[in-house]
């Protein structure tokens, strides 16, 4: 038998005791004013011909175990006008223990506006055939009543039938104001049908307990709002029938408060975060837009010819320039994105040797200029599978560092690999270079966002600062370590990285740039277009090719043109007045006539990954960032619009490899 069960049962036993037990009456005004009735005299065992004893010498014939219990009663009784229900244990004067119920309450000022106690005691000692029954009653009303947690007791009909005196800390009600009512009346309308109905299915599936608490508000004393977790229990007698509720609740407010504001926190840093990638993808756009003429006319223009050396030295820097710039962008968009978590590798195959070599001759003319020595080294040549891309941004940095910051001597990438388990390799590449060196104790920071190895730096040779922490997140993100070591006094430092890759399987056809596999026709090629300096752009950089461009001002034109007539390719702006890039292209996917599979790429300055994922969900067979690249334009042509063509090449291949490697 639980202790719920056990109080209920000794009020029970109490009560049937009446008749049976002696009763003693008592009265109390003070410690040292106290009628009692003689049946109080028999119970303590005393001669009722003395008089009362005090307080002080009843105290002494409480059991020593009990002494608490009736201390915390008797203060309560001098102080509240609830109801004290005890239940203890006295001892008479051979020795013998009996068990006692007792009740009390103050009384309303009398006419001499003295406030007399008065109590019943009753003794059950025969009715108590189990001890334990008394030691689980006593803990239950010793936990009931020390608890913060109020605990409440309903009968079958709802009405409370016990209130602990926790109640005037949760709800700022005494007991006695409860007793005897409708806890219903103690909340907000709705939440009472709500606690209604969590009873009702409680009882209808007769689950005496539940596994998580049950929350709701309910109305306090002063009548602001409290929140309430409660947990009831549902009491069935021995024949199933259900007989009381016994609950036990708690104040929860400030809890439900900081979860509010922890929500609130959350809320705001999603908008905040919102805002920042909606700020980033806008100077995003802005930026690239004007990149795209600067760059793009400057390639155009140097590949024109017919300009003086002085011309042509002013066209490097402006392209050098915009190139610059446009790395900064890059670096500020990668972070962010690495920062946001949206960074996904792309896993392809690819050859180690061609990696390496690409990046070496990609930045051969750099090290030329400065008249330093280029050169790579490797143990062989290994088909790998993972992101040659991000790889290749690694090295670049690592190598353009290097180069930036050596003014004589040499730059050397020197490639290892290491087997792992499981047909793994681990792919080590080191970047050592002839230049002044770095303290130690530089070496560490270089790899947190913009940061340099001093403001000279900085002003010297420009930079954001944040390639070094790029390159050390994207090696992270790949499973792997970067570092550097330089010794104090030592020319040179060493840039490395370490990743583990898989290897390719065999006949997995390693990634390479398309070669001179082009359409044996002219190719017809819609651009859809707003900004007219873009259009004019592509119109130059595709004149040297036999390509028929056809250029629609915004989406809505775009849709009209497919449908009206056949094209290889659809080069897609995304953001355009009247119609946008992806409504244009869904338009198109969702048409009944041949254009529904003509392929779309995108050709836009959004290039966040949300962006980039917003075209393919649209329908968009690729993804070409602003500024264009030509060489990586005219591989998507030849990709996308070689598609029922036939594949012999021409003298166009030549010219096509001759202007891209221009």
């Amino acid at each position: 038998m639980n202790r719920v069960d056990v109080s209920h049962d000794a009020v029970a036993i109490g009560l049937q005791a009446l008749t049976a037990s002696p009763v003693g009456w008592w009265r109390l005004l003070d410690p040292q004013t106290t009628w009692w009735s003689q049946s109080m005299f028999e119970l303590f065992g005393l001669d009722p011909a003395g008089p009362p004893p005090t307080q002080d010498e009843i105290f002494r014939l409480y059991h020593p175990d009990d002494t608490n219990i009736v201390a915390r009663g008797f203060g309560r009784m001098l102080t509240t006008d609830d109801r004290v229900d005890m239940r203890h244990r006295i001892v008479l004067p051979g020795g013998r223990t009996r068990h006692v119920l007792s009740w009390s309450q103050r009384q309303p000022p009398d006419s001499t506006r003295q406030r007399w106690v008065t109590g019943i005691m009753l003794d059950v000692t025969d009715q108590v055939e189990d001890p334990a029954l008394f030691e689980s009653e006593r803990a239950f009303r010793f936990v009931a009543e020390n608890t913060q947690d109020m605990v409440v007791r309903c009968d079958i009909d709802g009405g409370i039938t016990f209130v602990s005196p926790a109640s005037k800390t949760v709800l700022g009600y005494r007991p006695s104001e409860m007793l005897g009512r409708d806890p219903a009346e103690f909340l907000p309308p709705g939440e009472s049908v709500r606690v209604r109905e969590f009873l009702r299915d409680r009882i209808k599936h007769r689950e005496p307990t539940s596994a998580v608490g049950h929350e709701y508000r309910a109305i306090h004393k002063d009548g602001h709002e409290v929140w309430l977790e409660a947990n009831p229990r549902l009491v069935f007698n021995g024949a199933g029938k259900l007989t009381e509720t016994v609950d036990v609740i708690r104040n929860i407010t400030a809890r439900k408060e900081a979860e509010a504001d922890l929500e609130s926190a959350r809320e705001r840093a999603e908008e905040a975060a919102l805002a920042k990638s909606e700020f980033l993808a806008n100077m995003s756009h802005e930026l690239r837009t004007p990149l795209t003429s600067i760059i793009g006319f400057s390639k155009v223009i140097g590949l024109g010819g017919g300009l003086s050396e002085t011309d042509r030295r002013h066209l490097e820097l402006v392209q050098q320039a915009g190139e610059t710039l446009l790395s900064v962008v890059n670096d500020i968009l990668d972070f962010s994105k690495l920062e946001a978590g949206a960074v996904a590798l792309d896993a392809t195959p690819f050859s180690s040797r061609a990696l390496i070599e690409g990046v070496t001759d990609l930045l051969r003319a750099q090290a030329d200029a400065k008249g330093l020595r280029l050169s790579c080294s490797f143990d062989g040549d290994f088909n790998l599978l993972g992101d040659a891309a991000r790889l290749r941004q690694i090295l670049i940095n690592l190598v353009g560092n290097a180069v930036k910051f050596t003014d004589s001597g040499s730059v050397h990438l020197q490639a290892k690999t290491q087997s792992l388990p499981e047909g793994r390799l681990m792919l080590g590449i080191d970047v050592i270079d002839s230049g002044v060196g770095i303290d130690p104790e530089q070496i560490e920071r270089l790899f947190d966002r913009f940061t340099q190895a001093d403001n000279s730096v900085s002003r010297r040779f420009g930079g954001t600062g944040l390639g070094l922490a790029i390159s050390r997140r994207l090696v992270s993100l790949m499973g792997g370590e970067i570092g550097a070591h330089s010794e104090p006094g030592v020319p040179g430092s060493t840039f490395w990285f370490r990743v583990p890759l898989e290897t390719a399987r065999a006949g997995l056809e390693v990634a390479e740039e398309v070669g001179q596999s082009v359409p044996n026709r002219q190719l017809q090629i819609l651009l859809a277009e707003d900004n007219a300096a873009n259009r004019i752009l592509v119109a130059a950089l595709l004149s040297p090719f036999e390509i028929v461009l056809t250029v629609a001002e915004n989406g809505r034109l775009a849709v009209e043109a497919a449908a009206a007539a056949h094209y290889d390719l659809i080069l897609m702006d995304m953001q355009m007045p009247i119609m946008d890039g992806l409504s244009a292209t869904r338009a198109i996917r969702a048409a009944s006539g041949p254009e529904r599979n003509t392929p779309i790429i995108a050709l836009t300055a959004n290039v966040l990954p949300e962006q980039i994922s917003q075209c393919r969900a649209a329908g968009m067979q690729g993804h070409l960032a602003k500024p264009i690249d030509p060489r990586a334009l005219m591989n998507a042509i030849m990709e996308h619009a070689r598609q029922g063509t036939s594949t012999e090449s021409d003298t166009k291949g030549a010219i096509i490899e001759q202007a891209l490697s221009g």
